[in-house]
């Protein structure tokens, strides 16, 4: 997950309506391809911690559903996070508000065989810990839940979670989990539910159970796992359990062309409105240094236009706007032939993001016939310098020219994409942004204005968030107070600028992901803790945690600390598939300011 896939994540959040009730929402869904089992002998809860608006926004959470709705003999529901803020609930739901409840049949969270947690951002480590907290699931540590589990005179659901951000770093809500996916969950689901199956036939235990199900390709159990810390603070060793595997292995689907990957339920309650998604591919050729789309989801794989065309076939069935999605969707080579058709059904195309060396004029053109007038660009840096640095191959003057064929064409809505705080960065590259930003509001202004539509530039700015599995996960993050400076600089290169506004998210926030991002098991003290309080995120970065002191190392040895390049890092836990020596000649190389390899 790149720093600018979490971005949309919090503009969402913020443009969501509060106090609205979850089960009024049931009545504007349309099901397409699922048909959820209300009776069998394994129910699933699957929940997405944060509000029903973004969850259903995630493809990710929507693909996990089908696929155990495709497991026969499976009951599963859904549930979101609860707004408390809803002043219109029955005095039944109010006398009941400690306990979350699923989406479907209002039942209590806990009563399931399994919990399962979809987890695409790290900021919602701290809604995981306290939906824990409230459904009374929250321990310290396994060996307390297994005790609890035994003493429960209730069916006491197993906690299992993946998602993108635990796939990078697992280890912050280790602690709270039983089971961990690390990686793609296609082929996984229908292992683990035989897998329940047959403990449950047999009479297994629930430590039995971990220990077989950590026997399957993925699987992460981490109370089978002990991290050991030298004195300075940093991971010593791993102990694993002779029963499991030493390193857990992330798990991948080589044909993912076999499993289509779409929406599922169509709302308007989401960012996309009633715009069917469909995914086109996995991962990045690009291979920039700081993206992890670029490396987590190696080997590249794209989807056949067989496999996209049947899908887009459904989707223009049930909606008349139709959204490719994935890491490098303009890279597709027959992304142009495939929204060409969906305007030639009469409905609009939409691309997640585009390429700046990828856009043709037959590209502009099919997007024009479909009348969708916003498209994204990624420049991510405002130099070729850095940009080529970064791995980032891509001239200022193709993004430019990108702008243009799509203004000719018609589009109207630009986003730009940019970072600040990346390695190597001087002052000249952050005024460099706001610079090439003003030149590509002038070349399509130039284009538009004419036709009486004028054009608009949003320019996007984010602090570099070092991640997992890239080449700079070695990387400092830069502090508050410098990438507060960088923002104003760019502010005001821009602030007089007509039809260019700009938005960022603010350095507190990205410092916060950065602890979740880089962070070790003990990382989780600080949520336990803060849920322990009733205090939020800002609490944690406010350093008022003595309590804490000897057991975990301040927030700064997570955010602002350089790696060493011997040091065993947190996530190394488990086996990302990713050859740490090229992780290694990358890093190097972009200090050097070379290409991309």
């Amino acid at each position: 997950m790149s720093k600018r896939d979490s971005h949309p994540h919090t503009a969402v959040q913020s443009r969501r309506r509060g106090g609205e009730d979850l089960r009024s929402l049931r009545a504007l869904e349309k099901a397409i391809d699922v048909s959820p089992s209300q009776g069998g002998d394994l129910r699933v809860n699957l929940v997405y911690p944060n509000k029903y608006w973004i969850a259903m926004s995630n493809l990710g959470f929507q693909a996990v559903y089908s696929l155990f709705c495709k497991e026969q003999g499976v009951a599963i529901e859904r549930a979101f996070l609860p707004d408390d803020s809803d002043s219109e609930k029955s005095e039944h739901d109010k006398s009941e508000r400690g306990i979350w409840r699923t989406f479907e049949n209002n039942r209590p969270l806990t009563d399931c065989d399994i919990l399962a947690f979809s987890l695409s951002f790290e900021t919602d480590y701290t809604n995981l810990i306290a939906l824990l907290a409230r459904a009374g699931l929250l321990f310290a540590d396994a060996e307390s839940r297994d005790q609890a589990s035994q003493k429960a005179d209730f069916s006491f659901p197993l906690i299992i979670a993946g998602g993108t951000a635990l796939t990078l770093n697992p280890e912050p809500v280790a602690d709270y989990l039983d089971l961990i996916l690390v990686g793609e969950a296609e082929e996984f689901i229908p292992e683990f539910t035989a897998a329940l199956r047959r403990a449950r036939l047999e009479g297994r235990t629930r430590t039995e159970l971990l220990y077989e199900l950590a026997q399957i390709e993925g699987v992460y159990v981490p109370q089978f796992y002990r991290p050991q810390y030298h004195p300075d603070g940093t991971m010593e060793s791993i102990n694993a359990d002779l029963r499991v595997p030493t390193r857990p292995k992330r798990r991948f689907v080589k044909d993912i062309s076999k499993f289509p990957t779409y929406t599922h339920v169509l709302t308007p309650e989401t960012e996309f409105k009633s715009m069917f998604l469909t995914e086109t591919g996995r991962g990045c050729e690009m291979g920039c240094r700081f993206c992890v789309a670029g490396y987590i989801y190696r080997p590249v794989r794209k989807r056949s236009e067989e496999s996209i065309a049947a899908t887009v076939k459904i989707g223009l069935e049930h909606s008349n706007a139709v959204g490719f999605v994935g890491a490098a969707v303009s890279s597709h080579k027959a992304i142009s032939r495939l929204a060409s058709s969906v305007a030639e059904k009469g409905g609009r195309a939409s691309l997640s993001s585009l390429m700046s060396h990828k856009v043709t004029h037959e590209l502009a053109a099919s997007l024009s016939e479909s009348e969708y007038k916003t498209v994204a660009l990624a420049p991510e840096a405002g130099s070729e310098r850095l940009r080529r640095s970064t791995g980032k191959r891509v001239a200022n003057q193709q993004i430019i020219d990108a702008a243009v064929k799509l203004a000719e064409a018609g589009i109207r809505g630009f986003k730009l994409y940019f970072m600040v705080g990346l390695p190597t960065e001087c002052e000249d590259d952050v005024d460099q942004i706001g610079r090439l930003a003003i030149a590509v509001r002038d070349a399509v202004m130039a284009i538009s204005g004419p036709t009486g539509k004028a054009a608009w530039v949003q320019l996007s700015v984010n602090p570099f968030i070092p991640k997992a599995s890239t080449p700079f996960q070695w990387e400092p993050m830069t502090g508050r107070k410098d990438l507060e400076e960088k923002i104003d600089r760019i502010r005001k290169i821009i602030r007089k600028v007509p039809n260019l506004e700009m938005r960022f998210e603010t350095p507190k926030e990205s410092y916060f992901q950065a602890l979740l991002s880089r962070g070790d098991r003990r990382v989780g003290l600080y949520l336990l803790r803060a849920q322990e309080l009733g205090k939020d995120w800002k609490w944690i970065l406010s350093d008022k945690h003595e309590e804490l002191l000897g057991r975990v190392p301040p927030i700064s040895f997570y955010v602002e600390r350089r790696f060493g390049f011997e040091e065993l890092l947190p996530w190394e836990v488990v086996d990302s598939r990713i050859d740490k020596g090229l992780l290694l000649r990358e890093a190097g190389r972009a200090h050097k300011g070379e290409d991309v390899i």
